[in-house]
């Protein structure tokens, strides 16, 4: 699991894994500071620098976990795609994945946050609430062929990360952990420095927040000694031919001997004082409500002396049972999660690639984001990629004891509409005079602070059932590593630049999309240099 205070260097890097697999290529669980209960070097204070002081006047928990709603409450269909502006596919297929993320979506749609902020300038947080708001309210969003631009974020992308760039190709995990960041960073805002403890009950760690346990075992005295780490994903390794999710985990939790090679390398134990050999083991010791899995699908090529992908298929299901997993003395029995998104990189190489992602809606139908291109899809499809990251809910917790512990009360599945102070209608906002239009979300309770979103619409016609909008200058490379399809891609903006297309024109040019891929794939096949499994 990605650690709260792990030290990955976040170094901008497009479809490819390049940057980010370099503190990855080995074993994920390492652990900062040591097991002998030596405390870590302080650093210097610098001169003329205060220390903040720990805010202890604030109490747990910061977010009421109670509030979230773990499954959908109302009966909807899919949501439109996402413009694909500028290289944007890992933003979208990451937005696709959060925005069908149930107690996510359903608490960004009561619209709290924006009515307490304490943000200036951009929030995250409060683009996330009118993000869903569009995706999951807007009628014109449910329209067929509808897409929209989330300009929100695309605007905004400095403000999550300073090495993100428009245009560039980024990592989707990464990406996916600066969002997770900034949501954070926003949910604590204005509350000063707070203990880790109190930190960790905020918004984004109570729907994505686990616990690991590394524990080293002592082979002269059996001591032990444990170490724990809140987190809001699991990574793991792909090697020692890991080609199932099940295998991955078994490799995840498998006890590396300390010194067993190399006498000079042994553990000294606080215990018996002697350099000794000794077990660490990284477990599971808190489950998530959602559980976020990253699959490491990158490793150091000896003969290229370079990172290559790992394209081997990783079997994964849709119910996954994590109790194996967990520390021994939490006494689970069964801990069942389901499948509820899949984000997928299409590509042979580290450096390019395509991302979309698989969704489950809350009407239960699967469905392909690809950008603009929504398509209802089955289980056996979604059950046959190639994933880089899985996204599953939890349904229930079972002990030795045979207690179940629901992981929240599902509410039953209805087609009526919610009380209005849950969730307020959206009115269907007008067609802009200008392309760029300034959104600002208003705060009754703070009215002298504001946050300004720039967004960007599509114009729609009177009919979006029968026409659909595109641009007719020249596309700009896309992660698949060629020309993307005819979208608004760079020229959104520029009014002069769109063009109607109808029904038939727009069926012409899917299927030239899915003669090019085809042919994307069978050159890439050629290329000897394609590297799967290496180990």
């Amino acid at each position: 699991m990605s650690k709260r205070n792990n030290n990955k260097s976040h170094h901008g890097n497009g479809g490819n894994f390049k940057n980010q697999n370099r503190n990855n290529v080995h074993k994920h669980h390492k652990y900062q500071g040591g097991h002998n209960n030596q405390r870590p070097a302080q650093h210097k204070q610098q001169p003329g620098k205060k220390v903040e002081k720990v805010n202890t006047s604030i109490k747990a928990p910061l977010f009421d976990k109670s509030k979230l709603l773990s499954s959908w409450k109302i009966n909807r269909r899919v949501g439109p795609g996402y413009v694909n502006g500028q290289n944007t596919c890992f933003l979208n297929s990451v937005l696709e994945c959060l925005t069908y993320t149930p107690p996510l979506a359903q608490q960004m749609l009561r619209e709290e946050h924006q009515k307490q902020c304490r943000m200036d300038g951009f929030c995250a947080l409060c683009a996330m609430e009118l993000h869903v708001r569009r995706c999951l309210k807007d009628e014109k969003s449910f329209s067929k062929g509808a897409a929209i631009l989330p300009r929100y974020f695309t605007s905004n992308l400095r403000a999550l990360s300073k090495t993100l760039r428009l245009g560039r190709q980024e990592d989707a995990h990464e990406f996916y952990m600066f969002m997770l960041s900034a949501f954070q960073k926003a949910s604590i805002q204005g509350l000063g420095k707070l203990p880790p403890k109190v930190e960790e009950t905020a918004l984004v760690y109570q729907i994505f927040g686990g616990k690991l346990r590394s524990q080293l075992k002592c082979y002269s005295c059996k001591a032990t000694s444990d170490n724990y780490e809140a987190c809001l994903d699991l990574s793991v390794d792909l090697t020692n031919k890991a080609d199932s999710l099940k295998k991955a985990f078994e490799n995840f939790i498998k006890v590396d001997v300390i010194g067993s090679d190399d006498p000079n390398n042994r553990y000294k134990c606080d215990h018996c004082k002697q350099m000794v050999k000794a077990g660490k083991q990284m477990t599971i010791n808190e489950l998530p409500m959602m559980l976020t899995i990253h699959l490491k699908r990158f490793a150091f090529d000896m003969y290229r002396g370079c990172m290559s992908k790992i394209t081997t298929f990783v079997d994964y299901p849709e119910t996954l049972d994590m109790a194996p997993y967990t520390s021994q003395d939490k006494k689970i029995k069964k801990a069942e999660y389901n499948l509820y998104a899949v984000l997928v990189h299409y590509g042979y190489s580290c450096d390019s690639g395509h991302y979309y992602a698989y969704v489950k809606a809350p009407n239960g139908q699967w469905n392909r984001m690809d950008d603009e291109d929504v398509t209802p899809v089955s289980l056996k499809e979604v059950l046959s990629q190639t994933a880089y990251m899985l996204f599953y809910q939890q349904s229930s917790i079972t002990t030795t004891a045979d207690i179940a512990i629901p992981a929240a009360a599902p509410p039953s599945i209805s087609t009526t509409k919610l009380p209005e102070q849950l969730l307020p209608l959206a009115v269907s906002e007008p067609i802009p005079k200008k392309v760029l239009v300034d959104i600002t979300a208003k705060k009754p309770s703070t009215p002298e602070r504001r946050v300004k979103f720039v967004d960007q619409s599509a114009a729609i016609s009177d009919n979006p059932r029968a026409w659909t909008v595109s641009s007719t200058d020249r596309p700009r490379r896309s992660l698949r590593g060629n020309l993307s399809p005819e979208t608004y891609s760079a020229n959104v903006g520029d009014i002069s630049a769109w063009s109607i297309l109808t029904k038939e024109q727009l069926r012409k040019k899917q299927q030239e999309k899915k003669r090019r891929r085809f042919r994307i794939k069978l050159e890439s096949k050629k290329n000897p240099w394609v590297v799967g499994n290496p180990y």
